[in-house]
């Protein structure tokens, strides 16, 4: 499955594999800067659990600047379930968020 984003300054991209109700293999997130406007760009995995609730994966930040672009290969379990998987992507300034993108979430095949 797969997912992108972008917004001024940021473009993101995932993709993984449902694996069972509650496991994503082959998780991949990238993350590409696209503006020389000196702040940092993030992504970050964001799942919603069987009940509802969301679970929100660490953020994964890029510092390079204009034109860096970082992948990070991982994967996913939550013992309380993952109904549905998508990827937000940030433009940063410190730890405060200056825009966001996310795409729609990806419902996995198991629920």
């Amino acid at each position: 499955m797969g997912a992108s984003c972008s917004v001024t300054g940021a473009s993101g991209s995932g993709s993984w594999v449902f694996a069972s109700r509650t496991q994503l293999n082959s998780v991949s997130l990238k993350i590409t800067d696209t503006a020389a406007d000196g702040h940092h760009v993030a992504i970050q995995l964001q799942t919603v659990r069987g009940s509802g609730g969301s679970h929100i994966w660490p953020l994964h930040h890029e510092y390079g600047g204009k034109g860096a672009s970082q992948t990070w290969n991982t994967t996913a379990t939550d013992s309380l379930g993952i109904k549905y998987a998508y990827i937000e992507a940030f433009v940063m300034e410190g730890g405060s968020v200056i825009r966001s993108c996310g795409d729609s979430s990806i419902t996995n095949p198991y629920y």
